[in-house]
């Protein structure tokens, strides 16, 4: 018998990807169901029995809000992870469920790579503080449900992912969409690029797709709910970025740094301690094959995303 799967945050970015890997899930956005209370999500799972949840919604934004409404993202992410959590163990007995958590949750050092063992050691940078521990807070429910329960639930947790259907507002998203937007403009208005900081900062991406295939992979065996980071490589400077950006964009203006402008922490870079034990061989997307498809994507569908004000 062909499983039932549920996803949350299916209108996202990472939900978009998971359905070209599982089109027949049933996918909910935040126009099916108000994950923060609980009455909508406990009547979606009396209805729809799932067997398999994919966990992926979230409140999320870029540096600039996330610091300036920290209590607000974490109140909302720690009601919508506590109420999905628990209708699924203690309400539904779903048998298997992951959530997806973030680099956010985790401190960073900068004589080392931050790995799996860090996760709840030192605290998250303050400008995520919120965001970052109401992810650490998802890890120790998940952990709590497999003691308690019995829960086969677990977590993975990606780099900063992009992809096709990413957020692209200008002010309000993550580095690399704001990136290709800005230089849309910047290429047709005949203006600088314009990038927020020094240029200094070291990112790690993931392209959406490759967590995809994880998520997939990860939920046909869950053996202990202990998190797996998921990083293709040790990062990139944002200089480099946005000049890799320029090239497959094609721009030929020229590019000006805004240290007036936050950047966020200076290096973050993690590395799991665990990936290729748990998933052998597996093959991550180039960042400049995953860029080019990005960007194509934006291109063809500018007119809608710019009609949208973002």
């Amino acid at each position: 018998m062909q499983k039932k799967i549920l996803v949350t945050g299916g209108s996202g970015l990472l939900g978009h990807a998971v359905r070209k890997v599982c089109p027949r899930a049933r996918f909910l956005s935040s126009k099916d169901c108000d994950l923060r209370n609980s009455g909508p999500i406990e009547r979606i799972f009396k209805n729809e029995k799932p067997d398999l949840v994919l966990h992926l919604a979230a409140k999320v934004s870029g540096v600039k809000v996330n610091a300036a409404r920290n209590a607000d993202f974490f109140t909302d992410n720690v009601q919508i992870n506590t109420n999905v959590l628990a209708a699924a163990a203690q309400e539904h007995k779903v048998k298997s469920l992951v959530s997806v958590l973030s680099s956010c949750a985790f401190p960073f050092y900068s004589g080392r790579p931050t790995s799996e063992d860090d996760l709840h050691s030192g605290m998250p940078f303050a400008g995520n503080l919120g965001y970052g521990c109401s992810k650490r807070m998802l890890d120790i429910h998940t952990r709590l449900l497999w003691e308690q329960y019995g829960c086969r639930f677990t977590t993975l947790t990606p780099v900063t992912m992009y992809g096709p259907h990413d957020h692209w507002d200008l002010d309000d998203s993550h580095v690399l969409s704001a990136l290709i937007h800005k230089c849309f403009h910047a290429k047709r208005n005949g203006k600088p690029l314009e990038v927020w900081g020094s240029g200094k900062a070291v990112r790690q991406f993931i392209f959406s797709a490759d967590v995809a295939r994880l998520l997939m992979k990860v939920s046909q065996s869950i053996k202990t709910p202990d998190t797996v980071i998921l990083a293709p490589d040790s990062g990139i400077r944002i200089k480099d970025l946005a000049e890799l950006i320029v090239k497959i964009m094609k721009f030929k203006g020229r590019v000006r740094f805004d240290t007036g402008k936050p950047e966020g922490q200076l290096v973050k870079i993690l590395k799991s301690k665990v990936f290729h034990k748990r998933f052998p061989g597996f093959k991550f997307t180039k960042l400049e094959k995953g860029l080019e498809e990005t960007v194509e994507w934006f291109l063809e569908h500018h007119d809608k995303i710019c009609k949208a004000g973002t």
